[in-house]
């Protein structure tokens, strides 16, 4: 007879080694656990539309944009008979902006450009043009010019018409322009509208006349 029929029954590996099923089953337990867990809260948040993570917006900076009104006058009580002038004669804008500026010219009438002048052109302004009472243009006939509104230091020169269209008692011009850094100019004409032989005296040279300030702020 065969000896293996007297041998006793084998006794189950779990059973030998109960420490081992217990530890070693645990963390694949867990393991199981984690992996249904996560596959059940993406389905219901792909089910429901729900964004597992939050978009960053960059919102694109918004441009300041200032407006400013500017009249050049004559004849004005407590100033100098058939002088022009600025009024005011100060424009304070914010720094890094777009600003528009809209003059009133109520000095009519045309005084010439020198020949050769380069002032009879539109520069520095944005899409290098200004609007005369609605209509665009990007220079002027020298023999056509009345005033400019020129800042030499930002390379902003505007020619100022001095004939209306609308009949009314001035002839409106706008331009807008961008400004950088704070800082402090000035703004002049530069076209021959003062007194003596060249025109470039009286007004064109008294503080309070044709010559301003424009003051850039942070």
């Amino acid at each position: 007879m065969s000896q293996t029929a007297n041998r006793p029954p084998r006794t189950p590996w779990a059973k030998q080694h109960p420490s081992l099923v217990l530890y070693g089953g645990l963390p694949l337990s867990l393991v199981l656990w984690a992996a249904f867990t996560l596959g059940i809260y993406f389905v219901f948040h792909a089910a429901l539309g729900i964004q597992t993570t939050t978009p960053v917006a960059h919102a694109a900076p918004r441009t300041r944009h200032a407006r400013v009104n500017l009249n050049i006058i004559i004849n004005q009580p407590g100033m100098q008979q058939n002088w022009p002038a600025y009024a005011p004669n100060k424009l304070v804008v914010p720094a890094n902006s777009l600003v528009t500026v809209t003059i009133r010219n109520y000095d009519l009438g045309d005084t010439p450009l020198l020949k050769g002048s380069p002032f009879n052109t539109v520069q520095g302004v944005v899409g290098g043009v200004a609007y005369a009472d609605g209509h665009t243009y990007a220079a002027l006939a020298p023999e056509k010019v009345a005033h400019t509104f020129t800042v030499p230091q930002l390379h902003i020169n505007v020619p100022v018409p001095g004939d209306t269209t609308t009949g009314k008692p001035y002839v409106e011009v706008s331009f807008t322009f961008r400004t950088g850094a704070a800082g402090s100019y000035y703004f002049q004409c530069f076209d021959p509208c003062g007194t003596g032989s060249n025109g470039f005296e009286g007004p064109m040279v008294t503080k309070g006349y044709m010559v301003g300030t424009l003051i850039v702020q942070g």
